[in-house]
């Protein structure tokens, strides 16, 4: 692979060459070191400068689930990938264990770098072959513009992080543009990060229970777990908040370890009471990548007393196709501990088409992107009737999510989806705590 080292040039500072061992890329001083120099030539000709930060979706979970030397690899193809994107152009380097930065100098603004974003976008989705795996390891990113949006190395390199924080909040592969207001976004990473450490062993987590409402009768059949972080310096935090910080943290599992027992034992209090609604809980790619979600769904079914069959494991499009034949393993043994298993995201992420056939799930929920427009849009209606059609030929369940009104819902009504969400059905939403042990 092509090494990034800076080339020298007469004028320039003299930078003692330093490059990452892994991928060969500039390490953080060096550009940083170079950066500092392109903002003080464009200062004197008056040109732009564009920082792109950019996060490498999953590459924990491929560490995590494959061992760091495959993980290595993939990180490898990655930085090559988008070393070929950016070319002589720009620079690259890597930042931290995950995460790089792209530097575009004498740039005429973001109508300059726009085509770039979306050349490493697609680039860096596509599927990479290691060790008779197919992996997917897509992007997020974050841009800056000097001097629009900042006027030093520091400033750049923190707004386009946050800019990248903003694009990872909508999901993967996604890229946003730096605006002033992303600085009163929220709580700051690194204390959200320091707060959120003890959060469990303080009391601070929560449960929000949404319902999953049947298409046909109107009737709650199941609600959804969401865990919600209650505190005392930020106040309450919907997960999408905090999240990052916990997979910075290694928290992840440990959470979810909670939400599981904790939404379980509630559930069997519900059983215990007469009411059939299933539970639903979300697990990340993380989680699943790993070999004892099987194990510790057994544990919490056997110590909260639930029926296996009134708890659904909620798992996302893009964990399970970080690595199919294992996730395959993975959804053989819960299914064999009598759960109810979905894939929620369908349709954000690589697709999961070729699997559904192989996948033992019995529901496939729909991405919140189709249902936005799917009054209007009728591409987005076609999409949604094909998928309907083909899931039901397979004996699968449709729900769609980010349902937020009543035209929408007789929509899809219409065209045969099984199961609803969304705020249009806010008001039955509750928090509870769950029985004490």
């Amino acid at each position: 692979m092509r090494q990034f080292a800076i080339q020298g040039r007469s004028q320039e500072p003299a930078i003692q060459s330093s490059h990452d061992d892994v991928t060969g890329l500039a390490t953080r001083r060096h550009a940083e070191q170079r950066l500092a120099y392109q903002l003080a030539r464009a200062a004197e000709q008056g040109t732009k400068v564009a920082v792109l930060h950019i996060d490498i979706d999953r590459l924990k979970e491929v560490n995590h689930s494959l061992g760091r030397p495959v993980g290595d690899a993939c990180l490898r193809r990655v930085a090559q990938r988008v070393s070929e994107v950016v070319d002589v152009r720009g620079s690259v380097s890597r930042l931290d264990s995950d995460e790089m930065m792209a530097v575009l100098p004498d740039v005429a603004g973001m109508e300059t770098v726009a085509p770039v974003v979306e050349r490493l976008l697609e680039r860096t989705r596509q599927p990479i072959e290691l060790s008779g795996r197919t992996l997917f390891a897509s992007c997020c990113i974050g841009v800056a513009l000097y001097p629009d949006h900042g006027g030093t190395v520091t400033e750049l390199m923190r707004h386009a992080n946050l800019a990248r924080r903003k694009a990872q909040a909508r999901g993967s592969m996604r890229h946003c543009v730096f605006s002033p207001d992303m600085l009163e976004d929220g709580p700051d990473r690194v204390t959200l990060r320091c707060e959120l450490r003890d959060a469990l062993p303080r009391g601070e987590m929560a449960l929000r229970y949404r319902p999953v409402i049947c298409a046909r009768s109107g009737q709650v059949v199941a609600v959804s777990a969401q865990p919600r972080w209650c505190s005392s310096r930020f106040g309450v935090l919907e997960a999408g908040r905090w999240w990052p910080a916990a997979r910075d943290n290694d928290q992840l599992h440990d959470i979810c370890a909670w939400v599981l027992a904790r939404a379980c034992r509630h559930a069997c209090s519900w059983y215990e009471a007469g009411s059939g609604l299933r539970v639903v809980v979300g697990m990340p790619g993380e989680v699943v990548a790993g070999d004892m979600l099987a194990e510790r769904v057994r544990e919490v079914l056997a110590d909260s007393g639930l029926p296996p069959g009134l708890l659904e494991i909620e798992l996302t499009e893009g964990g399970l196709m970080q690595d199919p034949e294992h996730a395959c393993t993975v959804l053989e043994r819960l299914k064999a501990a009598g759960v109810q298993l979905s894939i929620a995201g369908f349709g954000k992420g690589p697709s999961i088409l070729g699997h559904l056939g192989q996948f033992p799930i019995d529901t496939l929920k729909l991405d919140a992107l189709f249902i936005d427009d799917c009054l209007d849009n009728p591409r987005r209606q076609a999409v949604i009737r094909s998928v309907i059609g083909m899931a039901h030929e397979l004996g699968v369940r449709v729900a769609a999510s980010e349902i937020g009104s009543r035209q929408q819902a007789d929509f899809l009504r219409e065209q045969g989806c099984d199961l609803l969400q969304g705020s249009l059905w806010s008001r039955m939403e509750y928090s509870d705590q769950a029985p004490e042990e």
